[in-house]
């Protein structure tokens, strides 16, 4: 059997790695953006690599894409990111591959799309309104009422959200909020309805339309600039809330034209009411999907790779899931993030052998390494480690995984005016 030939748009990391384990033999090229070369491992492991500038335009994409596929025809395309997806679906567009359509990709990556699609289908009603300036957002929040959320129209990893709960905070997000836009691709943003209730993410497999929830995460946050600080798998929920997410999220999956992947979906339940926040085209990050793993025994980086390579994939993550649903001896996990107040420059970092040497640890990862500044809450990548681990109850996940973190200790030092 002739090897299937991969074409990534983007980011890679240890994408060969998985795609090879599921596909032996297959052959993989990679167009790239300088912004994310970081994100590219391991060069000999591709065919081929090319690596644009951040502002090349769409038609550039196509013509390097269809020179590959003239020497070295294409069967499928990856994009494991949540940049240039756009590129991509013109990609598989032009070349006849099947993927996620243009549409598709729009009305997920873009929050203002997303909403009036969800307004239109009746999936969730949240207002929100498109702002460019300071006067826009003051105009909206006049509109809507407090309390509001305001962030880039095509934010990721928690930037540049900011909460209004009065006229005073106008100024302050709308600055906020500008600034997190620095590195995507709109400057835009968008003022909505803030929600108070209980957050989760939804993780779900999608094949030729139909929809699988494979597990729901109860999430925890800090209340200023929503990062996320911990997370327990599955839920702990009664059966018709349950119920209720899977089907709000099933039916925007549906409303977005999302047919074939697996997606991460955000969302709060407030009262009877299920409110998305926001979904990905790709699985969750923070670790959730190697605990939905660990939980359930559904791989969902595993699961999106062989859907890429047109791979069945449901019915087998639908036998693990009512496995799991049966199972007498369920296990759960969690998630615990260390955040040290103090602000300044990491000198060492102790604890972290007898941190992962506690009952049911399965990870424990510095990211603020000696040299490394603690900067305030800002954002995803303030956080100064984590440490994840199993346990027979949603509790004694949760307690396992907060005393590996509570055994890590930062030694930081003061900033001084030149550093």
């Amino acid at each position: 059997m002739t090897s299937k030939h991969l074409l990534i748009i983007t980011g890679a990391k240890n994408k060969p790695d998985l795609a090879r384990r599921v596909s032996p033999g297959v052959r993989i090229s990679l167009i790239t953006r300088q912004e994310m070369w970081h994100r590219v491992w391991d060069m000999e492991k591709f065919e081929r690599v090319i690596v644009l500038p951040d502002d090349t335009d769409e038609a550039e994409w196509l013509a390097l894409a269809r020179t590959i596929h003239a020497l070295d025809p294409i069967d499928a395309i990856g994009n494991f990111t949540e940049k240039d997806l756009e590129k991509a679906a013109a990609i598989a567009a032009d070349l006849g591959i099947n993927w996620h359509s243009a549409e598709a990709v729009q009305a997920v990556g873009d929050k203002f799309t997303m909403r009036r699609r969800l307004q239109e289908t009746g999936v969730d009603d949240t207002p929100c309104v498109l702002v460019t300036s300071p006067d826009e957002l003051r105009a909206a929040a006049e509109r809507l009422g407090y309390p509001l959320i305001c962030k880039p129209r095509r934010g990721i990893s928690s930037q540049g959200i900011s909460r209004l709960v009065g006229p005073e905070d106008l100024d302050g997000a709308f600055t906020w909020s500008s600034e997190g836009t620095h590195d995507l691709d709109s400057t835009d943003l968008i003022v909505e309805r803030f929600h108070t209730g209980d957050e989760y993410s939804v993780e779900c497999l999608s094949e030729d339309g139909r929809h699988l929830v494979v597990s729901i995460t109860k999430k925890s946050a800090d209340q200023e600039h929503f990062v996320e600080l911990g997370h327990v798998v599955p839920a702990p929920l009664d059966a018709p809330t349950r119920s209720r997410i899977s089907d709000t999220v099933t039916r925007m999956l549906d409303a977005l034209g999302v047919r074939d992947t697996a997606t991460h979906t955000e969302i709060i339940v407030t009262g009877d009411a299920v409110r998305i926040v926001e979904t990905h085209l790709r699985p969750g990050g923070d670790r959730i999907t190697n605990m939905v793993a660990a939980v359930t025994g559904v791989d969902m980086p595993d699961a999106a790779a062989r859907r890429y390579l047109g791979q069945s994939v449901l019915a087998a993550a639908e036998q693990a899931v009512a496995a799991y649903e049966t199972a007498s001896d369920k296990q759960c996990a969690a998630i615990r993030y260390a955040m040290p107040s103090t602000i300044g420059r990491v000198s060492a970092v102790e604890g972290v052998e007898a941190a992962r040497k506690l009952p049911g640890v399965q990870e424990v990862t510095v990211m603020k390494e000696s040299g490394s500044e603690l900067t305030q809450l800002t954002g995803s990548g303030a956080r100064a480690a984590f440490a994840w681990a199993l346990g027979a109850s949603q509790e004694e996940a949760i307690a396992r995984a907060q005393a590996a973190v509570d055994e890590l200790r930062f030694e930081v030092e003061a900033l001084t005016s030149q550093s």
